[in-house]
């Protein structure tokens, strides 16, 4: 296990290397003897006040260190799938964090500034996406009703083929935008899913390469 010493010199290390320079989501891993250590850089090329990460099953937080910053689990709890934490990282800083079972990996790391995502997220779970961007269409529908609405029509004329894929399910681009205008964040991300699921976006890179999603990532700030 590192000692805080040893992990401050190794992030120090990193740093000055300048790996991985361009990704908002730095990720490192370490073999300790055993143990797989994850190390996750702040690469936005500014100071960020959150970090959210998801894993791919239930988990328990058994330690963390950070460089250049600190950041506190304000989750509630050590245990389960999801955490946040909320503090202040500097640019091209670290935070190391370990995890029983060490076999379960993270499907979503997200830096945040104030409260909104900092730069591209790592993602490799259709359904961590998927969340995301329920959460964040809610609440550009909610700060503008007006303008998620024109949003939405830019983003269906951008990709005409999807009113063809979508009126397979008997729906149109109408009645999609009429559900994601009441939707709370769950009813939107179990729509979302259904649609994924029927089309057969199984992965991260399908489900990315089926639209051209660039309006309402830049909209997310993703």
């Amino acid at each position: 296990m590192f000692t805080r010493k040893v992990a401050l010199s190794l992030g120090l290390a990193l740093v000055v290397a300048g790996v991985a320079v361009g990704q908002a989501v730095q990720i490192r891993t370490f073999a300790v003897g055993p143990r797989t250590i994850y190390w996750f850089g702040n690469g936005t090329g500014k100071a960020v006040d959150g970090l959210r990460i998801m894993f791919d099953g239930p988990v328990t937080l058994t330690g963390k260190v950070e460089v250049f910053g600190g950041l506190q689990n304000v989750t509630g709890t050590n245990q389960g799938v999801e955490f946040l934490f909320q503090g202040k990282l500097s640019p091209m800083g670290f935070v190391e964090l370990r995890w029983e079972p060490a076999g379960t990996k993270p499907v979503l790391v997200m830096w945040l500034s104030g409260g909104k995502p900092a730069g591209t997220p790592y993602v490799t779970s259709v359904q961590a996406l998927i969340k995301v961007l329920a959460e964040g269409l809610v609440g550009l529908r909610d700060a503008d009703r007006a303008a998620f609405t024109k949003l939405l029509e830019t983003f269906f004329s951008t990709n005409p083929t999807l009113a063809n894929a979508l009126g397979q399910l008997g729906l149109t681009p109408q009645i999609l935008t009429g559900m994601l205008l009441v939707a709370p964040p769950e009813g939107i991300e179990n729509l979302l899913t259904t649609l994924v699921t029927s089309f057969g976006l199984d992965t991260v890179e399908k489900f990315i390469g089926a639209l051209d999603w660039s309006l309402i990532f830049q909209a997310l700030g993703l």
